[in-house]
């Protein structure tokens, strides 16, 4: 299963169990409705965007529900992001 293969069933599972569409799941991590809809038909996908889907649908993921074991769950920022810094120390 390619990586592209992999983040379509990811989304596609998601999305029926929490009953949504995949366009409201990719407004959610892309801010852009029509993201996951155009890797759907054939359009490429960064790394980085790669990587901070896998991490959305991890963090988001039903407590009740495996992860499924065709790709491994994300727990770690994905490249490129900045992370909020402590400043009270």
């Amino acid at each position: 299963m390619t990586p592209t293969q992999q983040l379509l069933a990811l989304s596609e599972r998601y999305c029926l169990l929490r009953g949504i569409s995949e366009r409201t799941a990719s407004g959610r991590i892309f801010k852009d409705s029509r993201t996951i809809l155009r890797v759907k038909g054939g359009g490429s996908l960064t790394l980085k965007n790669f990587e901070k889907a896998v991490l959305w649908f991890s963090e988001n993921w039903p407590e009740n529900i495996d992860w499924p074991g065709f790709i491994e769950r994300s727990r770690a920022q994905p490249l490129g992001d900045s992370v909020e810094k402590d400043v009270s120390a």
